[in-house]
């Protein structure tokens, strides 16, 4: 059955296996992008315990990838593996994780701009992207494998 094109010549199509590498680039560059911004910003903090607050982000950072993460990672792998191929070379995520991430990069700029304890936020930084980039690695083994 063929699935309706509203974009037709203009969506940008790609096979199954650069669509698992496109994920792979997207969770390990962003995971390495939100670490690196984390990380530096706290070693400017005047915080006697910023290095509890990077170790307490690295540990909550590793749980979420291991108990969230990658999971989710894991459906995106199924979602991809289901497509026709070629296909929609976004579509290895449904249209509402597209929104969702919208939503977490103006969470990003509001918990940026807010009064919270900087330590704080910038160890939110390092957990998600320590999370991001540790999950990424079952993209990376799919890509390999394809």
């Amino acid at each position: 059955m063929k699935r309706h094109n509203t974009f037709g010549k203009f969506t940008p199509l790609a096979c199954l296996r650069t669509q698992m590498l496109t994920a792979a680039l997207m969770w390990s560059g962003v995971g390495i992008f939100l670490f690196a911004r984390g990380l530096l910003n706290i070693v400017n903090v005047q915080d006697e315990y910023k290095l509890l607050w990077v170790g307490i982000a690295l540990a909550a950072g590793l749980l979420k990838a291991k108990m969230v993460l990658e999971k989710t990672a894991t459906r995106i792998i199924h979602r991809i593996k289901e497509r026709q191929d070629p296909s929609c070379l976004f579509g290895f995520m449904p249209l509402k994780s597209w929104f969702l991430i919208g939503g977490m990069i103006m969470l990003g700029i509001i918990l940026r701009k807010s009064p919270l304890n900087r330590s704080l936020v910038w160890s939110v930084y390092i957990a998600i992207g320590a999370a991001l980039f540790a999950s990424s690695r079952i993209f990376w083994k799919n890509w390999k494998a394809a």
